[in-house]
């Protein structure tokens, strides 16, 4: 896992348009996603830590396109082909894009396999402190993070 700015950010294996936004909607709900024949399923989970007032929206690419977004502890999913993808999540923290914090990582997904990722949010607004960080999750605590969050569901901004 990497962090970059807006910046840095744009020529990475895994990331899209850095000024691509998202709407996004949360609904509590189990989860009944199993993989599609052939293909792998992908969890991504944001978690806002220490954050009690303002949440954020963090978005993943996949190979350069742009998958979805989550606004605060939600998640959503989405197929993959097996193989290898580049992942791309970032996550603004205010308006500018110097509060853009990108981590990318890599991993080979394989038909019939369900993989969690997950970014989690570090936010001290009284200390000026923001960090985001990206990583896979054991399958027991993705499981129990996308049964127990909210399911986020997005649209690209016009």
């Amino acid at each position: 896992m990497a962090q970059a700015n807006a910046d840095a950010s744009a020529g990475l294996a895994g990331c899209g348009p850095v000024n691509l936004k998202f709407e996004v909607k949360t609904a509590i709900g189990a989860n009944p996603a199993q993989p599609e024949p052939g293909k792998a399923l992908v969890f991504f989970i944001e978690r806002d830590i220490n954050i009690n007032i303002v949440t954020h929206t963090s978005r993943i690419d996949v190979d350069g396109r742009p998958m979805g977004a989550t606004n605060g502890d939600s998640y959503f999913y989405f197929s993959v082909d097996p193989g290898v993808h580049h992942l791309c999540a970032t996550t603004q923290f205010g308006g500018s894009p110097e509060e853009l914090s990108t981590a990318v990582l890599h991993f080979t997904a394989e038909a019939g396999g369900v993989y969690y990722f997950e970014m989690k949010n570090l936010s001290w607004p009284e200390r000026d402190v923001h960090d985001a960080s990206f990583s896979p999750l054991d399958s027991d605590e993705g499981k129990f993070l996308a049964y127990t969050l909210p399911r986020a569901s997005s649209r690209q901004k016009k």
